[in-house]
């Protein structure tokens, strides 16, 4: 069950930067918003040293579980981890959730993009999670308008790198919680907070499952890869919108789509033209490992019917 919660409307009104109201709320009662965190430093430099107080903290809690294998340097670039992941409020918002139970520790970085971060992290019980951190330093997310303008769960969007980012965040999130409660092939995600989405890790020790593109695969991938975009679109009424071999992993139980950011309502105006992209992107990839396949027409037209 997601211990995160949504906003069940329809529209999602993103105040100005300068007094947000975005982040997700968590039916963790003793975890704090960000705003009231931001309260108990006083002034810049206080700022700072807390800031390099709680980066040295979480270095060492991130980095203890892994230095058998990999040195504290291998897992984390100082200068990196202070100026693109772990900002201030990245710091202290990953502090809280382990203060909160909901991480016990983390063991290192499993995968890098321009956009976001993902850790292999542990839970109290010993379940494996997953945690993105979202890039708060990145302007890449001002080309994913696009995947919000038109959305009608998302309205008066207004500008800002944070706002952005933690707005996606959510999104991702809120996509992920209606796949996943569908019953389509996903991460289970768990909470989501400002920047940070933690989810169930697809994987065994620390190790993500193989992509499509790193499998070997069959026709019989292929039909399971396009019965869970015809499921997105008919149940959880979505498009995934950047669907690829690179965002499906190739698990014993079969295809599993992750990535969920850039996902759209159905009621989006490009609808037609992000699931004709998708179902071309996959047919493509399928036809170069040598299958024959549906024609992406025919299965544009089933999928839609």
């Amino acid at each position: 069950m997601n211990k995160g919660s949504m906003d069940e409307s329809d529209d999602e009104i993103i105040e100005e930067e300068n007094n947000l109201g975005i982040t997700e709320e968590s039916d963790l009662d003793s975890l704090e918003t960000m705003s009231d965190v931001e309260k108990d430093s006083t002034t810049e430099e206080s700022d700072l040293g807390l800031q390099d107080k709680l980066a040295r903290k979480m270095n060492l809690k991130l980095a203890g579980k892994e230095r058998g294998r990999k040195t504290e340097k291998d897992i984390f670039d100082k200068d990196k981890v202070l100026e693109a992941v772990f900002d201030k409020s990245t710091v202290m918002t990953l502090s809280r959730l382990i203060n909160n139970g909901i991480i016990s520790y983390v063991n290192g970085a499993v995968g890098a993009g321009k956009e976001s971060q993902l850790y292999w992290a542990v839970d109290p019980f010993g379940n494996d999670l997953a945690v993105k951190i979202y890039l708060v330093t990145t302007s890449n997310f001002k080309k994913r308008y696009p995947y919000l303008i038109g959305d009608p769960r998302f309205t008066r969007i207004k500008s800002g790198t944070r706002s952005l980012v933690e707005l996606w965040a959510r999104k991702e999130f809120r996509n992920l919680s209606k796949s996943f409660n569908c019953e389509i092939p996903c991460p289970e995600p768990i909470t989501v907070v400002k920047n940070i989405l933690v989810m169930k890790f697809v994987g065994t020790n620390g190790v993500p499952s193989p992509t499509l593109v790193e499998s070997e695969v069959d026709y019989a991938d292929y039909e399971k890869t396009i019965t869970i975009i015809s499921d997105l679109y008919k149940k959880a009424e979505l498009v995934h919108a950047d669907l690829s071999e690179y965002n499906i992993f190739n698990t014993k139980e079969g295809p599993v789509v992750f990535d969920f950011g850039s996902a759209i309502d159905i009621r989006h105006p490009k609808t037609k033209e992000f699931l004709e992209r998708d179902i071309s992107n996959i047919t493509k990839f399928f036809v170069k490992r040598g299958l024959t396949v549906d024609n992406p027409i025919d299965v544009f037209k089933r999928v839609t019917k």
